[in-house]
């Protein structure tokens, strides 16, 4: 339940360049989180356990680039042949350092479970719009959980010789993988921080196998210059809008950028380690990616026979360092990825116990509820069950994948708009990490790329992917009508004497 917050002390002078650690509120870590956050009008209720490490984690795991690439190249092959390595680095960029670094400057000002919602909602006073962003997100972690469960399943089940005929035969493996990701974020933060951890683990062991790989054993190469090759897709020397569409690539590798944030609650001394973990997870996940896409690309044998596979990266490691190495990349990748799973699942639960606490969904009060162990079990229970729904269709796995992303794109784009508002207006309150002079900067250009983002969703499959997220929109307005008059719009961000 919402204490009564102290009077706010927000900041009206421009911050100096670079994080500023001394403005952050005094006392040990513990203390600090617990008063900043009776401050924003909440008491402690999640077990507050989770380390730098761990935060860093949650974010670099829920974005898995190895084990992400793995699956997701296909896409800039499609559009853009070996050269979406461009578009990756350049659409990769702007993701990671103008809507990343926006992201976790919030994430400094509100470190609270429910991210976008919560940070929205404080800076607007707007509760419907706050809550259709969190809704987006809600909704893009839920999907994003069924997505992973469904394209790993075809690994996992070949690893027992069982091979898949259709969807149907993808949806008991896909249901058993959501169902073990559940029982973990039941057992508590702690475990789930474990499997995070291994999770981070298994993603560097991925990144340096491959890189390692492909820079040690000795195979045939492409020169640099067949990273211009487009495979045909620039039909008439026109590159501009296949390169352009190949920046999707980096929206479904590099993503969820408010992971940290949503376990914000959950992290010791949030508003410094939640925004430094997460810009550390977003540059090096970007890193990384920008060298593995570009050792994968040179190591392509054979154009046309890649161009048409659905397992582009696979074929590339079998016929470039055999395929003993590619299966174990696979298995690796396959942990990773599961780790994933759990920490996307963890951050809806979050978002959804966020609405909950502030009376901002049907049924707040059971949605809400806390374990003895400080697990919101109830929350829990209802992403499951709305990952079920989703995997019965899973025959639209592309279609949900894109969905997912737009649902990225639109909340974020929203949240960094008005953070901008909100930073020209000196409406956040004082907060450690900042970026200076450059921050409006930093967040203007984080808008313009999230217009243009989502743009390329759209356009890219209007009739799946834009009517799509219509529906999730329109779906969000029904069940935000279903909220009891007496509490709908009265959450804690609109209260006076907030920060």
């Amino acid at each position: 339940m919402a204490t009564k917050p102290e009077e706010p002390t927000v900041s009206t002078q421009p911050p100096v360049p670079g994080p500023d650690f001394e403005s952050a509120p005094t006392g040990t870590p513990a203390d600090s989180d617990a008063a900043y956050l009776e401050k924003l009008g909440y008491k402690q209720e999640l077990n507050r356990t989770l380390g730098l490490f761990s935060a860093f984690g949650v974010q670099f795991t829920s974005i898995a680039i190895a084990s992400g690439i793995f699956t997701t190249l296909i896409v800039g092959f499609g559009f853009f042949g070996p050269a979406s390595f461009w578009s990756f680095l350049v659409g990769g960029g702007l993701q990671v350092f103008t809507v990343g670094l926006a992201v976790a400057q919030l994430v400094s000002a509100y470190p609270l479970a429910g991210g976008v919602y919560q940070i929205t909602g404080r800076i607007t006073g707007k509760p419907w719009l706050a809550w259709q962003t969190g809704w987006w997100l809600l909704i893009a972690h839920t999907v994003a959980v069924t997505t992973v469960a469904v394209s790993i399943s075809p690994f996992i089940a070949g690893w027992f010789g069982v091979t898949f005929d259709g969807p149907a035969d993808t949806l008991p493996w896909a249901l058993g993988l959501i169902v073990l990701g559940t029982i973990i974020n039941i057992a508590g933060v702690k475990v789930a921080a474990v499997l995070n951890n291994i999770g981070v683990v298994a993603e560097v062991l991925c990144v340096v196998a491959l890189v390692g790989v492909l820079l040690v054993v000795k195979h045939p190469t492409q020169p640099l210059s067949f990273l211009r090759d487009s495979a045909g897709t620039a039909s008439g020397g026109n590159w501009f809008v296949p390169f352009l569409f190949a920046m999707i690539l980096p929206a479904y590798a590099i993503s969820s950028f408010d992971a940290t944030g949503n376990a914000s609650e959950e992290t010791k001394d949030a508003a410094r380690k939640a925004p430094m973990a997460s810009v550390m997870a977003n540059v090096s996940s970007y890193v990384v990616g920008v060298f593995m896409v570009a050792l994968i690309m040179l190591a392509i044998q054979d154009l046309p026979a890649v161009m048409d596979s659905d397992t582009p990266v696979k074929l590339i490691l079998d016929t470039a360092v055999g395929s003993a190495f590619a299966n174990v990349f696979e298995a690796v990748a396959i942990i990773a990825l599961f780790a994933a799973l759990v920490m996307l699942q963890l951050t809806g639960i979050r978002v959804l116990w966020s609405q909950a606490r502030d009376g901002q969904v049907p049924a707040a009060h059971w949605l809400r509820k806390v374990s003895a162990q400080r697990i919101p079990i109830n929350a829990t229970l209802t992403i499951f069950a709305l990952s079920v729904i989703f995997a019965l269709w899973s025959s639209l796995l592309s279609v949900l994948a894109a969905m997912t992303a737009l649902a990225w794109g639109l909340a974020y784009g929203v949240v960094v708009t008005v953070g901008l508002w909100g930073l020209l207006e000196h409406k956040l309150p004082k907060h450690p990490w900042h970026y200076g002079f450059l921050s409006p900067l930093i967040f203007v250009l984080a808008i313009a790329w999230s217009v243009v983002l989502c743009a390329l969703l759209i356009y890219s499959d209007p009739t799946h992917v834009g009517i799509g997220m219509l529906l999730v929109i329109l779906s969000g307005a029904v069940v935000y009508m279903t909220i009891p008059k007496s509490r709908r719009g009265k959450s804690i961000d609109t209260l006076q004497g907030h920060l």
